[in-house]
């Protein structure tokens, strides 16, 4: 009996490139796959910065001036609350006495309304801060001091964003600008720090650094020509490490922005301030 074998089966070159081309797929995906679980995400592609021009960066200033007024927008959903009366930021405390010579008051002092341990803390510092400063104010006599506390509080990214501005005058003192900012993100039940934040971003870290060296390096100059004409003005050093990003406490995000604030009123009495956006 005879048996017809098959006639041996020839691959053609078009099949030879489409099977190779996708074992060059597959080894690229495996790759990029590896890399990232043993160098970690820096090796995915950041996002691009978008640089504000000049005339953006104007009214982004505008608005941040304009922007307190002791409030939450934004919209939260299925978070527990402590008091389900109140909404999520809420004013704990508000005072508009004035005592003729002695005092002026226009504070208002949020609370956020999160059960959340980490939040308490953060309520807790809140209010030793400020309530201590109102107290202050209410026991001096004859310095004539002018106190405000306004916040704003805002949600973006899953984030509550609080940012507390208060103003202190003191006689023929110069007037003291203090900036505090907080954050609670939602998911991670936790605060972020600003280079947290890059990374949730996805910004490239360094060059986060570079935008805020170059910004806080031309506030350096125009300060130094303003004080070689006489100004007294609140010096810069810009090779400070106050501004490196490990550093730099105070921040939010809003409207897809990154704002950087280097109030120096928190430390000393001055109501200058840098505002670095992103």
């Amino acid at each position: 009996m005879n048996v017809n074998l098959p006639n041996n089966y020839k691959i053609n070159k078009k099949d030879i490139i489409l099977y190779a081309i996708a074992i060059i797929i597959c080894i690229v995906a495996l790759t990029i796959i590896v890399a990232i679980i043993f160098l970690g995400e820096d090796v995915v592609q950041k996002n691009k910065v978008e640089i504000a021009t000049e005339e953006e960066k104007i009214e982004l200033r505008t608005n941040f001036e304009n922007m307190f007024k002791n409030n939450l927008t934004g919209e939260i959903k299925d978070v527990e609350k402590n008091n389900n009366d109140k909404d999520y930021v809420f004013t704990a405390f508000e005072s508009t006495n004035t005592s003729e010579h002695n005092y002026s008051l226009n504070v208002h002092i949020p609370e956020i309304n999160i059960k959340n341990n980490v939040v308490d803390e953060i309520n807790t510092e809140i209010a030793k801060r400020y309530k201590q400063e109102v107290s202050n104010v209410l026991n001096s006599k004859g310095k004539n001091t002018i106190y405000s506390i306004e916040y704003e509080a805002h949600v973006e990214n899953n984030i509550l964003f609080l940012i507390i501005r208060s103003n202190l005058k003191e006689s023929n003192n110069a007037q003291k600008l203090m900036i505090y900012t907080y954050n609670y993100d939602f998911k991670e039940q936790k605060s972020h720090t600003l280079d947290e934040l890059i990374q949730i971003l996805n910004y490239e870290k360094s060059e986060i650094q570079n935008l805020i060296n170059t910004e806080i390096k031309s506030q350096e100059k125009n300060a130094n020509s303003l004080k070689d004409l006489g100004y007294s003005i609140y010096l810069r050093d810009s090779s400070s490490d106050i501004y490196k990003i490990e550093n730099s406490n105070y921040f939010f995000i809003k409207d897809k922005r990154l704002f950087i604030i280097y109030p120096y009123g928190n430390e000393a009495v001055t109501s200058e301030m840098d505002l670095v956006i992103i």
